[in-house]
């Protein structure tokens, strides 16, 4: 009797082994799966090596170049001229990309071609901190991001001016705050004493306002034109703890809550 009961704890054990086995076996492909998973969506050109140095506001003036992942078999993309479309096949860390369909806009200026022609055959993929990296060989040739969070209205709370006074936000703008939204390419708000509109442009933190067209109110005691010239010199842009931080010239000018 001790000997069967000996055998029957044996197979026991075994059994259990196997099935925690069988269980270790099936976690890579549970993993996989995920990881697929996580790059669906889009993502916003943030690096490519772009010809004569220019920057990406500069190689893409008319918008920021795209993936969307629509599902683990089909892309859709922008050149940041052309909309393209086509057929990937993601596979652990690789993507084959099929032929993808192009519409034939023709813009001056915009370095296309140096984006699109990097989508063929099959690239290893890398996403760590939010951030789509896409990798030919050993050499990182392209780099997204999620698509930031700039977007929506934004309240004045810091303003550091040329002058550098101690003046106070409330002693520059005594009768409301200066607000900025930021929508589609369009920008609009207010100076603290006029409205403004006009566009803007941003690749990765790079950011650039254009064709500000604003009111033409006076309010004496406001300064507008200071916030005028900060706003309009704007080329970076940081999202820090929930607040906007804008940079003119890479000097840190003015920061920005969420309204």
């Amino acid at each position: 009797m001790k000997t069967a009961f000996l055998k029957i704890t044996f197979v026991a054990v075994m059994a259990a082994g196997f099935l925690s086995s069988c269980s270790t076996i099936a976690n890579p492909i549970t993993n996989n799966q995920a990881s697929n998973e996580g790059i669906l969506g889009k993502w916003e050109l943030d690096y490519i090596m772009t010809q004569d140095g220019k920057s990406l506001a500069e190689a893409y003036p008319m918008g920021a170049p795209y993936l969307n992942f629509v599902s683990n078999k089909m892309l859709n993309a922008s050149d940041g001229c052309n909309t393209l479309n086509g057929g990937v096949t993601i596979e652990g860390n690789q993507i084959t990309f099929g032929n993808m369909m192009s519409t034939m806009k023709a813009c001056n200026g915009v370095q296309d071609a140096n984006f699109s022609k990097k989508l063929q055959g099959i690239l290893k993929y890398d996403i760590q901190d939010n951030t789509l990296t896409l990798i030919q060989g050993d050499i990182a040739i392209m780099r997204f991001k999620r698509p930031g969070t700039l977007a929506g209205t934004w309240e004045l709370e810091e303003f550091i001016g040329k002058d550098r006074s101690a003046k106070s936000l409330n002693d520059r703008f005594p009768n409301q705050k200066p607000t900025v939204t930021f929508q589609n390419n369009q920008v609009s708000g207010n100076d603290g004493c006029n409205n403004m509109t006009g566009g803007y442009l941003a690749i990765g933190n790079s950011l650039t306002v254009k064709n500000i067209a604003t009111t033409r109110m006076a309010c004496q005691g406001v300064d507008s034109d200071a916030f005028g010239e900060r706003f309009n010199n704007v080329n970076k842009y940081e999202i820090q703890n929930g607040k906007l931080v804008l940079f003119a010239n890479d000097v840190k000018t003015m920061v920005f809550k969420k309204k």
